[in-house]
C-alpha cells in the first residue's frame, strides 16, 4: 500500500474542525430546543402576559446564539407602532432604540416584514451589524426581534438563523395562543357573569313567586273569613236599623243603637280592607290621572306634618292615565307618604315623591311576577328615615305584620296597598337600609289616551216602591232581615232559601216579578248560574247579585253577563233602597224608550 501524505494547511484544517464542532453544537441545541417548546404553553396556561413570553424567548436566543444584545418589540395595534418590551442587557437599551428609529425611517423594518426571515443590517454609522427578524405567524405580525452581533462576528451562520426563525415563530404562535386564551377566558368570564345574573334574577323571581303565593293563600283565607263575617254583619246592621226606626230619635235606646251602627260600620270598613288585600274589593274603576291625586295628598300632608320634614315633589304632568279606582289609588299614595312621615317624625328629614312614565321592557317585566311590558307609571316615595333590616323587608307586605309600637298600627296598611297595586295589574317594591331610609316604588300600567269625564252621582227621587221582588239567600237571618227591610219600603217580597226552588217558582210565573235579588254563594245553583237561567226565561227582568266574597266573580264579570248591579254585603238600608230604586227606574225608562 502506498502511503500518501495529506497536503493541508494547518489553519484551514483548524477552521474546518471548528466549523464541524459548531455545526454539531447547533444541531444538539436545536434538538434541545425542539424538546422544550412546550414551555411556552405552560406560560400561557399559568396566565402570564406577552412580556413573560418574550422574556422566555430572549433567554433561549441568548443561550443558543451569541448576540451581544437582544431586543424584542411588540406591535401596538392602537398606535400602529412597535414598542420595546424586552432588552438584554438593559445598558444597551438606548443604543438599540436609536438604531431601531434609524432602521424604521430607512424602511429596514418594512423590508424584514416583507421577507419574513432574518436580515443583517448595518448600524447608521456602519460600525456594527444588527439582525432583524419579524415575529409573525402565517396570518399576523406580532413584533420584531433586533439582535446586535458581536464585533468579532459580523455574520450569523445559517444554522443559527434557522434556530432564530424557529424560536421567533414559536414565540409568535405563543402570543397568538395567549390572545385566543385571553379572549376565551374573557368570554367565559362574561358567560359566568351572565349566568350569575340570570341565576340571581331567577332567585328573585322565585322569592317573588313564593311571596305572591303566600299572600294569595292568606288572601283566600282572609276572603273566606270576610264572606262569613259579612253574613254576620248583615243581620246586625239590618236589625239595628229596623229597631232604630221603631224608637224615638231622642231616646237613649236610639242613641245606643247609633253607636252599635257606628261600630258595625267600622267592622265593615275592616272587612273591606281584608277584601282589598285579597284582591276582591269589587270597586268600580275608570280612567284616572294619578298626578292630580298626588298633588291632593301632598297638599293635605303639608298641612298636617311638621315643617321639620321637607316635602319635595317631582311630578311629570304629561304622564298618561291608568284604569283605577280613585279612592284606592288615593289610599296607596296617602299610606306610603304617611309611613314615610312616621319613619322621620322623631328626627325630621326629607320626603320625596316622584311620578314619571317609563317603558317597562320585556326583560324587566319578567323579573316581576304578573307584570306585562309596555308603558307604566312609576310612583316613588322616598324618605330619609331610620330604614329597615333585611328580615323586616321580607315580611313587609304580610297582613298584621307591623314594626310600629302597640296601638300605633294594625299591620294591614302595606298588605292592603300590595293588594290594591296587584289588583290594578301593577307591582310594588321596596329598597331600604338601616340608617339610610326607604324607597317604595309602585308601577301601574298606562292605558291609551282617553278623555276623562267626571260623572255626576244621580240619586233616585224616592227610595220607596211597590214592585214585586224575589229575594234569594241560603241564610235564614239574611232572608228575614231583607224581607222586613224591603216590606217597610213598600215592596212585595217573595223569599226563597233554596236556589233550585226559586228557579222553579220563577219559571212557573216569569212575569210575576219585577226584580230578583240573589246571593252568590249558595248550594245547588250559585247566584250567577241562577241569574243566567232566569234571564234566559225572561230577559226583561233585572237581577241584583249580592256577595260577601267570591273568587269566581267580580263586578266586571257580573255586569258583562247582564246582571244589573253587583253589590257587596253588608248593605245598610239606604244603600239597599237606593240600589233597588235605581235599577227599577232605569229598567222602566229603558223599556218605555
Amino acid at each position: 500500500m502506498v502511503n500518501r501524505k495529506l497536503n493541508m494547511d494547518p489553519e484551514k484544517l483548524q477552521a474546518r474542525i471548528e466549523y464541524l464542532e459548531e455545526s454539531q453544537r447547533h444541531t444538539q441545541n436545536a434538538l434541545e430546543l425542539a424538546l422544550s417548546l412546550g414551555d411556552f404553553q405552560k406560560n400561557i396556561n399559568k396566565g402570564y402576559g406577552p412580556e413573560t413570553i418574550l422574556k422566555e424567548a430572549e433567554k433561549r436566543i441568548q443561550y443558543l446564539i451569541p448576540f451581544e444584545a437582544n431586543a424584542l418589540y411588540l406591535v401596538d395595534e392602537e398606535k400602529s407602532d412597535f414598542g420595546l418590551t424586552v432588552c438584554n442587557p438593559a445598558g444597551k437599551t438606548r443604543f438599540v432604540e436609536d438604531q431601531v428609529s434609524y432602521m424604521i425611517d430607512k424602511g429596514f423594518f418594512a423590508w424584514a416584514i416583507r421577507e419574513k426571515r432574518g436580515l443583517t443590517v448595518a448600524s447608521h454609522d456602519h460600525s456594527r451589524q444588527l439582525v432583524l427578524h419579524v415575529i409573525a405567524t402565517y396570518s399576523r405580525i406580532r413584533g420584531m426581534f433586533v439582535g446586535l452581533l458581536p464585533n468579532e462576528r459580523n455574520i450569523l451562520p445559517d444554522n443559527s438563523l434557522t434556530l432564530l426563525s424557529i424560536i421567533l415563530l414559536n414565540t409568535a404562535n405563543a402570543l397568538e395562543s395567549l390572545e385566543f386564551y385571553r379572549m376565551l377566558r374573557h368570554q367565559n368570564t362574561m358567560l359566568e357573569k351572565k349566568v350569575e345574573e340570570r341565576t340571581k334574577a331567577l332567585a328573585r323571581s322565585e322569592r317573588q313567586l313564593q311571596q305572591v303565593m303566600k299572600l294569595q293563600a292568606i288572601g283566600t283565607l282572609a276572603g273566606g273569613i270576610a264572606h262569613d263575617f259579612n253574613n254576620i254583619l248583615f243581620p246586625i246592621v239590618g236589625y239595628t236599623e229596623l229597631t232604630m226606626d221603631d224608637l224615638p230619635e231622642d231616646s237613649q235606646a236610639h242613641q245606643n243603637l247609633e253607636e252599635v251602627l257606628k261600630a258595625t260600620n267600622r267592622a265593615k270598613e275592616l272587612v273591606q280592607q281584608i277584601l282589598t288585600f285579597s284582591r276582591q274589593s269589587g270597586k268600580e274603576r275608570k280612567p284616572l290621572k294619578v298626578q292630580y291625586l298626588i298633588k291632593e295628598v301632598l297638599k293635605l300632608l303639608r298641612a298636617t306634618i311638621p315643617t321639620s320634614i321637607e316635602i319635595i315633589s317631582r311630578i311629570d304632568k304629561n304622564c298618561g292615565a291608568i284604569m283605577g279606582d280613585p279612592t284606592q289609588i288615593h289610599q296607596v299614595i296617602m299610606n306610603l307618604c304617611t309611613n314615610a312621615y312616621h319613619a322621620m317624625q322623631d328626627i325630621g328629614g326629607r320626603l320625596e315623591v316622584s311620578l314619571e312614565e317609563i317603558d317597562l321592557s320585556y326583560q324587566e317585566a319578567t323579573e316581576r311576577v304578573g307584570m306585562k311590558h309596555g308603558r307604566h307609571l312609576r310612583l316613588t316615595v322616598k324618605d330619609s328615615g331610620h330604614g329597615m333590616e333585611p328580615e323586616v323587608l321580607e315580611r313587609i307586605f304580610e297582613p298584621y305584620y307591623t314594626t310600629k309600637k302597640q296601638g300605633k298600627g294594625t299591620g294591614l296598611g302595606l298588605s292592603v296597598i300590595h293588594g290594591i297595586v296587584k289588583n290594578h295589574g301593577g307591582d310594588i317594591s321596596v329598597n331600604s337600609r338601616p340608617g339610610i331610609g326607604s324607597t317604595f316604588s309602585v308601577l301601574l300600567p298606562v292605558i291609551d289616551d282617553v278623555d276623562i269625564v267626571t260623572e255626576e252621582n244621580k240619586s233616585p227621587a224616592t227610595t220607596k216602591g211597590h214592585e214585586r221582588i224575589l229575594l234569594i239567600d241560603d241564610e235564614e237571618q239574611i232572608i228575614d232581615i231583607g224581607q222586613r227591610l224591603l216590606e217597610r219600603l213598600g215592596y212585595k217580597v217573595t223569599c226563597k232559601t233554596d236556589s233550585q226552588e226559586a228557579l222553579e217558582e220563577f219559571a212557573a210565573q216569569p212575569e210575576r216579578f219585577d226584580l230578583v235579588i240573589t246571593d252568590m254563594t249558595m248550594p245547588k245553583l250559585t247566584g250567577d248560574q241562577l241569574a243566567r237561567k232566569m234571564m234566559e226565561i225572561n230577559p226583561r227582568v233585572p237581577v241584583v247579585l249580592c256577595t260577601g266574597f267570591n273568587e269566581t266573580i267580580d263586578e266586571e264579570k257580573a255586569l258583562a253577563m247582564g246582571i244589573e248591579k253587583f253589590i257587596m254585603k253588608p248593605m245598610v238600608k239606604d244603600e239597599l233602597a237606593n240600589t233597588i230604586r235605581t235599577v227599577l227606574d232605569e229598567r222602566k225608562e229603558a223599556f218605555y224608550n
